[in-house]
């Protein structure tokens, strides 16, 4: 039987099976490259949060089986750009695992010198090296790796295939906002992390407490408490973060919809306790 994991799970389900629904009708329907484009264009809005279930999802699955997350993990990647598995590897084990380090963080915001990245080059230099790193992290993981490459080639066949029915419209509805996607999903960790210190997981993230923000990205602005925890469910991160709060120091939450990139905030120690 298909079950869902959680049952508030059942929410972006739903947001990502309505836009994969919207996108399908787009595809086959449409034949206006400019009608198309703009239809994509105001589904982007709304797209960009299945970014985050996908993120969420990676980390806690949707489904009780495993078939039918890769199958939900590929309807996500006609989204998000994100294969099966790919943010397994490239984020949960790649990023999370070093993102205090930043020589080996796959995701990495400081250049050579120790100074930050400009974000522009941030955004399209890591989402260029997504795949490349998820080949080289895979590497040590060699079933995980198996099953990554098994179920990429099956992603992109399905990609392939609508492809071979309408080129345009498999490119304006699929393939370009998947780069758009990757690019987006590098820019928000960018925004979480960049310029603060690695010391420790207190002093490494900005949480964003905005009830629009956190509705939107399905609880990511509360980062630290991600971090710390990633195991947990999307559902559980307030309240992990209201426990924390008192040892963020305050200049790393904020109740802004945008986040305040300041990078010249003092590389701090943890408050204690």
């Amino acid at each position: 039987m298909l079950q869902l994991r959680h049952p508030r799970d059942l929410a972006p389900l739903l947001l990502v099976l309505g836009v994969f629904a919207i996108q399908l009708w787009a595809f086959f329907s449409i034949d206006n490259p400019w009608q198309l484009a703009g239809l994509v264009a105001l589904l982007m809005v709304v797209q960009v949060s299945c970014g985050a279930v996908c993120h969420n999802h990676h980390h806690t699955a949707l489904f009780t089986r495993a078939w039918a997350n890769r199958l939900i993990e590929t309807v996500m990647y006609l989204q998000t750009g994100t294969s099966p598995l790919s943010w397994t590897i490239h984020h949960n084990i790649g990023h999370h695992h070093d993102y205090l380090d930043q020589a080996r963080d796959p995701a990495r915001w400081q250049e050579a010198d120790g100074s930050v990245m400009h974000r522009l080059k941030y955004d399209f230099y890591n989402a260029a090296r997504i795949y490349p790193e998820i080949w080289k992290i895979g590497r040590h993981h060699p079933a995980l790796f198996a099953r990554f490459k098994r179920w990429f080639l099956i992603g992109n066949l399905v990609l392939a295939g609508f492809v071979f029915l309408n080129p345009l419209n498999a490119l304006i509805v699929f393939v370009l906002p998947m780069l758009f996607m990757l690019v987006v999903l590098l820019d928000n960790t960018f925004q979480q992390h960049s310029g603060l210190s690695t010391a420790d997981h207190y002093v490494a993230s900005r949480n964003v407490e905005h009830p629009l923000y956190n509705l939107t990205s399905w609880n990511l602005g509360y980062h630290t408490a991600h971090h710390m925890y990633p195991g947990i469910h999307w559902s559980e991160l307030p309240a992990v973060h209201a426990r924390i709060r008192r040892r963020i120091p305050d200049v790393l939450v904020t109740r802004q919809l945008i986040p305040d990139l300041n990078h010249d905030i003092p590389q701090q120690a943890a408050v204690g306790d």
